[in-house]
């Protein structure tokens, strides 16, 4: 699999091409969290998010679909005792529902094929009136010309959809999501983040 090829130097290339917005992502996505939360985590990588939520949630279960990736992130995250790491598909969860009181996919939608159903899962497991945080890279112009993106298409990184802020937000709020709120961490990729709550079985 070429995530799990690339997994050892994937915290290298980030740092080294898009720090601002790889470190600035999983500081904002902290802030969000409460400290009585139970988090998951889909697609955690390496582990970058996943290290500023630990500290202040309550219990973070963070998965990845590669095994190489979560072989970094257990390296990342030894340390931190309420955190557990293990393998998981975004699109099939095994969790049952109304597990999480949050749950965070870091830079995962556009590389999806059915990104709609990633986010459907989401909902599955998260309660009702929790929270979904969806931070996705996206491109202040047409994401098709952005060379950075171009360049990863070439060591095998497959995006399915190349979002810019605009286009974003019209796919999350075309799931029902009208009520998400979105912030846009800058760097040589921008990451747009969709903050929304978990509206099934209310009203």
């Amino acid at each position: 699999m070429f995530w799990d090829r690339v997994a050892p130097l994937y915290d290298f290339f980030e740092n080294t091409f898009n720090r601002a917005a790889y470190d600035g992502t999983g500081e904002a996505v902290a802030r969000m969290i409460r400290p009585d939360d139970r988090v998951l985590e889909c697609a955690c990588g390496t582990g970058a998010i996943s290290a500023a939520i630990a500290p202040v949630c309550a219990h973070l279960v963070a998965t990845d679909y590669s095994e190489g990736m979560l072989s970094q992130a257990r390296k990342k995250l030894t340390t931190h005792s309420n955190v557990t790491v293990e393998q998981a598909d975004i699109t099939a969860l095994s969790y049952a529902a109304d597990s999480f009181d949050v749950a965070v996919a870091g830079n995962v939608i556009h590389l999806l094929p059915d990104p709609a159903q990633a986010l459907r899962e989401l909902a599955r497991v998260v309660k009702p009136g929790g929270t979904i945080i969806v931070p996705t890279y996206v491109s202040l112009a047409d994401g098709a010309n952005n060379p950075i993106p171009r360049l990863l298409s070439r060591l095998g990184v497959r995006f399915q959809e190349h979002f810019t802020p605009a286009s974003y937000q019209a796919f999350v709020e075309g799931m029902g999501y009208d009520e998400a709120r979105f912030r846009l961490v800058r760097g040589r990729i921008p990451c747009a983040i969709a903050v929304f709550p978990n509206r099934k079985q209310e009203g």
